[in-house]
C-alpha cells in the first residue's frame, strides 16, 4: 500500500512528496505522508484486510500553497480505488497555524483507507 498511495500521488500532484519528513530549505509546496494507525480485520480462514488512518500534511510558503496541495491531494485520493487501496476516504481535515510569520503554513488531511497487503 505504502509504495502504490506514494506513487499515485507523486505522479499526479505538482509538488514533491516523501514519506516522513522533508529537510530544511527543500522546495514547497510540498507533501508528506505518516501512517497514524493500522488494524487488521479477521476472518475465520484469512488474516483479512487492513485499515489504516494515514495523515497527509500539505506544506506551503503560505496558506494558499498549502491549501492548494491539499486540493490536489483530495482531488487524486478522495474515493481512490485501485492496486492493494479498496476504498481511501477522508475522515479530518484541519490547518496547522503558527504566530511564527516565517514558520511554513500547513493543511493536514487525514485518510482511512482499506487495502489488501
Amino acid at each position: 500500500m505504502e509504495e502504490h498511495l506514494y506513487s499515485i500521488l507523486s505522479d499526479a500532484l505538482s509538488c514533491p512528496v516523501k514519506w516522513g519528513f522533508f529537510r530544511d530549505g527543500e522546495s514547497m509546496p510540498r507533501v508528506t505522508m505518516t501512517r497514524m494507525s493500522g488494524r487488521r480485520f479477521h476472518t475465520l480462514n484469512s488474516k483479512g484486510l487492513m485499515q489504516g488512518s494515514t495523515q497527509i500534511d500539505c506544506w506551503g510558503a503560505s496558506y494558499g500553497e498549502a491549501i492548494g496541495a491539499a486540493r490536489e491531494v483530495r482531488a487524486v485520493l478522495e474515493g481512490y480505488r485501485g492496486g492493494p487501496i479498496i476504498s481511501a476516504l477522508l475522515s479530518a481535515t484541519r490547518d496547522g497555524n503558527s504566530d511564527d510569520t516565517s514558520a511554513a503554513h500547513r493543511v493536514s488531511l487525514t485518510f482511512a483507507i482499506t487495502y489488501r497487503d
